[in-house]
C-alpha cells in the first residue's frame, strides 16, 4: 500500500469514527460525535479529514501530518471534555441520591455509562494519517516547503474546534461540572422510579393537555451496529405556550395476543446532552432524522411487529423561560 493510500485510509477512518458510538448513556443509549446535534465539532473534524484526503489526492501526502496532528489534538480534547462532564454527572448524581432508599439501584444506572468503539476508529484514523505522511516525508528525495494550505487550514480548523470546546467548558460557563438539574440527564430520582409525586402538577397538566405523540410506527429494522432489531419512530408536538427542555416518551410493545410484554423509554427532546440540542418551543414539532430510528434492543422475540403504543411520560420546562 502506498503512503498516499495510507493517508486516504486514515482520513476515511477518521470520518467514519464520527458516525459510530463513542459513549453509551442510561435512557439515552449510544451517542456518536455527530449524534444529530448542533455542535460544530464533528463538522470541523470532518473538514480536517477532508483536508488530509485532499492532500493525498493532490499528491501532497507528505504535508498531511499537519491535519493529522490537528485532528489528534481535537480528539484528545474531546475525550478529556467528555470525561470531565461524565465525572461531574456522576458526582452530582451520587450527591442527589445519598438519602434515597433506591440509591443502589440508581447507582447501578450510572455504571451503565461506558465508552464505545468509536474512539478506536478516531484514534486509528489520526494515527494512520500521521504515519502515511511521515513515511512519505522519509521517502521523499527532495526537501520541499510545507504547503500553506496544510498549515493554515489545519491550524484554523483545530483552533476553531478547540475554541468551541473551551467555550462550552465549565471554565467559560462559570460553573462546576454540570449538575443533574442542568443536564436533566436522569431527572429527579423519584422520576426514574415512577413515584406518584415524581412530576409536578403543573408539568403533568401541561403534558396531558399540550404534548402529543403521533405518527407512531414500529417494525423490524436493519441496524449497522446491532443487526435486525425492533425500530421505533414517532413525532412529538408541543401545542402549548412553554418551551420544553426534556420530553420522555415511553413505548409499550405487545405480543400477537395484544398483551404488553415490554416497554422502552426514549428522550427525543433533551437539551442537557453533549450536543446542545434546542428545546421544543411552543408550536414546534420534533422529528427523528430521516433514515434513522430508535432501536429497542431489549424487546423480546415474542413481540408482534407493528403492535405498540406510546405516550409522553415526563417533561421538564426549559429554564430559559
Amino acid at each position: 500500500m502506498t503512503n498516499r493510500a495510507i493517508v486516504f485510509l486514515g482520513a476515511g477512518l477518521l470520518a467514519l469514527g464520527l458516525f459510530v458510538p463513542i459513549v453509551q448513556l442510561p435512557m439515552v443509549g449510544v451517542v456518536s460525535v455527530f449524534a444529530g446535534g448542533t455542535s460544530p465539532i464533528p463538522y470541523l473534524l470532518l473538514a480536517i479529514a477532508g483536508l488530509a484526503a485532499f492532500m493525498a489526492f493532490n499528491e501532497q501526502s507528505r504535508d498531511a501530518f499537519l491535519p493529522g496532528i490537528s485532528a489528534g489534538v481535537v480528539v484528545v480534547a474531546l475525550f478529556v471534555n467528555l470525561q470531565i462532564r461524565l465525572a461531574g454527572m456522576r458526582s452530582q448524581f451520587e450527591e442527589s441520591i445519598a438519602d434515597n432508599p433506591f440509591a443502589q439501584g440508581m447507582a447501578d444506572m450510572m455504571d451503565n455509562v461506558s465508552l464505545q468503539w468509536g474512539w478506536l476508529l478516531l484514534i486509528a484514523g489520526v494515527g494512520t494519517i500521521i504515519y502515511g505522511a511521515v513515511q512519505e516525508r522519509k521517502e521523499s528525495e527532495t526537501e520541499e516547503p510545507t504547503d500553506q494550505l496544510a498549515k493554515v487550514g489545519s491550524i484554523v480548523l483545530a483552533v476553531a474546534a478547540l475554541g468551541w470546546l473551551v467555550y462550552q467548558s465549565d471554565l467559560v460557563q462559570g460553573s462546576q461540572a454540570p449538575t443533574l438539574a442542568e443536564t436533566e440527564e436522569f431527572g429527579e430520582p423519584s422520576t426514574i422510579f415512577g413515584e406518584e409525586d415524581a412530576i409536578s402538577n403543573e408539568a403533568a397538566q401541561y403534558m396531558a393537555q399540550n404534548v402529543e405523540v403521533y405518527d407512531l410506527t414500529a417494525s423490524y429494522q436493519d441496524s449497522m451496529l446491532d443487526g435486525r432489531v425492533p425500530g421505533v419512530d414517532f413525532k412529538v408536538r408541543n401545542n402549548g405556550e412553554r418551551s420544553l427542555a426534556t420530553v420522555e416518551v415511553t413505548v409499550v410493545f405487545f405480543d400477537a395476543d395484544g398483551k404488553a410484554i415490554a416497554e422502552e423509554d426514549f428522550l427525543p427532546v433533551f437539551t442537557g446532552g453533549f450536543d446542545n440540542d434546542p428545546p421544543l418551543r411552543p408550536g414546534y414539532i420534533w422529528q427523528q432524522e430521516r433514515g434513522r430510528f430508535y432501536a429497542a434492543k431489549s424487546v423480546p422475540d415474542e413481540w408482534e411487529s407493528g403492535k405498540v403504543s406510546a405516550k409522553v411520560t415526563r417533561i421538564e420546562f426549559s429554564p430559559e423561560e
